[in-house]
Formats: structure tokens, C-alpha cells, sequence
């Protein structure tokens, strides 16, 4: 099974281009929405990447969650926000891209559990624009709920955070720590993804066993390697610096690609490396190559929570989160900033697929060749992403399935 949830908050106060068609054009490269979501997603990871230990966080869900603060601001901080995720400058094309994105996950996603959760906490007796509620309604299918964060602010966290945690199955719980949200607060957007799927094809839980995992620091510790047992027919590319596998979940909607550097090479390096142009080389490669082949992936769950207002400042958006913000697009005057902004993600990976191993087709090799084992004992870098798109709904690095 596989379990992923996300929330991300903001509190106020298609078809991939190949490598080529990246370098060789002189043409401005016009983005398809599932690609600016991922160019964002890659320019956040390299920051995000500097971090020590697991890395998980979720590119749709800040190009979602900041779509609906961007449909509300104005002037230079629209600009910024414009130059930091490749936003449209068009509002109505915006719109039509998140409603295409969000259909196009709802049939993704068939065979798995999956929510996507959109809200606005507004200050009891504030008021917005009677058309921008519409638009974040219609667009982006958020719903509006008050909270009285002037008089009693810690309540009103409290009952965000009930929120989320309920809409999300109980794996977000706490959202905003204690004393994040202030008297100052007057509106709280949040924008939250539950997915629960299975593997096309599932390890057996009787070839899990306690093995040794190999930390970059070069010491070792115990994880619960997971194994295919036998060959399974997968998409699989490997040469000098990287082995890559693609991993179904049932539906065939999406997949998972774990990048497992080579012997000796960093899982950091490798992550924070990856682009647009060396994704789409990796999946060219994949798209032509199924061979049987025998997997050991750990079994492994953790969460991070990142900061957004200081990464995004520091990638060209500042403006934002200062009093000289503009988004009288919500209310129709200025005063309203982006006083803090978090994601938390969380990830958890065991067996369970849509067929018992047993019973799974296994691949059979080439007679004289042994089929290509994937043994991820080490750190890798895991991409989720919808396949007809390319859409990355999360990204991470795992440096230690035991932390």
C-alpha cells in the first residue's frame, strides 16, 4: 500500500519536452501546466534539498495552493509570484488549467483513494469579494469557513487543524504549531491531497526481511527490505550513474520512479540535480525498456514540513509576505500579506499491491542473462506522478527508512 497526504497553508495578516526540444530552441519555451508545476517543483527541491536526512515534499500542492493566492494578487506581487511558478499572466486561463488538472487526477487516481481538499479560514466578519469567492469555488474547488483568529486565535488554530486532519484521514494532524497563527491573522488557505493506492503488482510479505541499509555517512542500520522475490516485468533503465524503475499502481493512472544512484554517488547530489530536461531523458529511456526485474525497495513512512515564505522569497517572490503586498483581488483593497505559508507531507510504502506476489505475472529473462536487480539498500531519490501528464504530485529523497 501506498499512503501519501499533504496539506499545504498559506496564512494572511501533458506531455513532457524532451531534453532536445529544451536546449537546441531558441524560441521561448512555452510550458504545459503539468510542467510548470514541475519546474517549480524542481526549483523548491533544490533548496529544499540542502536539508539533512528525508526529504518528501509535493510540487502540485504549492502549484495549487499558491494558484488560488495568485488569482488574488496585483501589481509586483503578481509579477513575482508570475516569475517564481511561470503562473499564466491570464486569469481565466489559469482557472481552466487547475479545473483540466483536477479532472485529469480524478481519472488518474481510479482504483485508489484520493481527496483533494481546497479552503479559505477567513476572519469572522471580513469581507471578500463576492467574486473571488466564486472563482475559488468554481476553479479551484475550495470551500470558505470563518474562524475568529482577532479574539481567540489559538482556537481558531485549533479547529483549522481538526479540520484538515479530518478531511485528510488523520495523517495531518497539527498543521500550524502553537502561536503561528496570531491575532493579526484574517484569512488561512490550505490546500490538501490524500492518496491511498496500491502496486500494480505487490511484494510478498514473506520476502521482507531485516536487512542492512547503507547511510551515506557510510554507517549502516537495519530497514525492512521489501523484495519481489521473483523477476517482475517493469519499466527499467540503468547506465553508469543511475538505475531506474517505474512502478505502477493499480488503475495505471500513476506510477512511482525510484532513482537509485550509482555505488558511490550521492542521493542529495542526484536530487538536487534533476530538471525538467533530465527528467524527460529518463523517461524516454523507460518508455522504450520492460525487462523482468528483481526489486528490493525498504519499507519505509516519514513527514517533513517546510517553511514556504522563506524559500519562495529566497527564489524571487518576497514581496508576498511583506506589508507591500498587493492582493486587493480578494478583498478589493490592499492591507492583506502572506504572513506565514507551510507544507507538510507525509509518505508511508509497504507491500500491499492489487495481486498477491504469488500470483503476480513474473518476467522472465533472456536464456543466458540474468535479469537486472534493483536493490535500493542505499539512498535514492522517488518520484508520484501521473502518467498521461507527467504531473509530479510528489517528490522525495529517502537517506534513512528508519528516521
Amino acid at each position: 500500500m501506498m499512503v501519501l497526504c499533504l496539506a499545504a497553508a498559506a496564512a494572511l495578516g501533458c506531455c513532457p519536452l524532451s531534453a532536445q526540444d529544451l536546449t537546441l530552441s531558441t524560441e521561448p519555451v512555452v510550458l504545459q501546466p503539468a510542467e510548470r508545476s514541475n519546474a517549480m517543483g524542481f526549483r523548491f527541491s533544490a533548496k529544499a534539498g540542502e536539508a539533512k536526512g528525508n526529504v518528501l515534499l509535493s510540487p502540485y500542492g504549492l502549484y495549487s495552493a499558491f494558484s488560488m493566492a495568485y488569482d488574488g494578487a496585483r501589481g509586483n506581487t503578481a509579477a513575482e509570484m508570475r516569475g517564481v511558478f511561470g503562473f499564466p499572466e491570464d486569469l481565466h486561463t489559469l482557472r481552466r488549467e487547475a479545473v483540466r488538472l483536477r479532472r485529469g487526477l480524478t481519472k488518474s487516481v481510479k482504483g485508489a483513494e484520493f481527496r483533494r481538499v481546497n479552503a479559505y479560514w477567513y476572519q469572522t466578519g471580513y469581507e471578500f469579494l463576492p467574486e473571488y469567492e466564486a472563482v475559488l469555488k468554481s476553479s479551484y474547488s475550495a470551500s470558505g469557513k470563518t474562524a475568529d483568529f482577532r479574539t481567540v486565535p489559538e482556537k481558531a488554530r485549533a479547529a483549522v487543524n481538526d479540520w484538515t486532519a479530518k478531511q485528510t484521514g488523520g495523517r495531518i494532524s497539527d498543521i500550524f504549531e502553537q502561536g503561528s497563527l496570531t491575532q493579526l491573522t484574517r484569512l488561512t488557505m490550505l490546500s490538501g491531497v490524500y492518496f491511498k493506492g496500491k502496486w500494480k503488482n505487490s511484494f510478498s510479505s514473506d520476502g521482507t526481511s531485516e536487512q542492512d541499509f547503507f547511510l551515506a555517512s557510510s554507517e549502516t542500520v537495519k530497514a525492512q527490505l521489501m523484495s519481489s522475490v521473483k523477476p517482475v516485468k517493469i519499466n527499467y533503465y540503468e547506465d553508469e550513474e543511475v538505475q531506474v524503475a517505474g512502478l505502477d499502481y493499480l488503475g495505471g493512472g500513476l506510477r512511482m520512479l525510484a532513482i537509485l544512484p550509482a555505488p558511490g554517488k550521492s542521493a542529495a547530489d542526484l536530487g538536487r540535480s534533476l530538471s525538467l530536461e533530465k527528467l524527460a531523458g529518463l523517461r524516454e529511456a523507460l518508455s522504450s525498456r520492460i525487462e523482468p526485474v528483481i526489486l528490493y525497495l525498504p519499507r519505509f513512512k516519514f513527514s517533513s514540513t517546510w517553511d514556504l515564505a522563506a524559500g519562495l522569497s529566497a527564489l524571487g517572490m518576497p514581496l508576498a509576505f511583506t506589508e507591500n503586498a498587493d492582493l486587493s483581488g480578494m478583498t478589493g483593497r490592499k492591507g492583506l500579506f502572506l504572513q506565514k505559508a507551510v507544507q507538510k507531507v507525509f509518505v508511508e510504502v509497504d507491500e500491499e499491491g492489487a495481486v498477491p506476489a504469488k500470483d503476480a505475472k513474473a518476467g522472465r529473462a533472456k536464456r543466458g542473462k540474468k535479469p537486472p536487480v534493483f536493490r535500493a539498500d542505499r539512498p535514492f531519490v522517488f518520484l508520484i506522478e501521473e502518467k498521461r501528464t507527467g504531473l509530479i504530485l510528489f517528490m522525495g529523497r529517502l537517506e534513512d527508512p528508519g528516521s
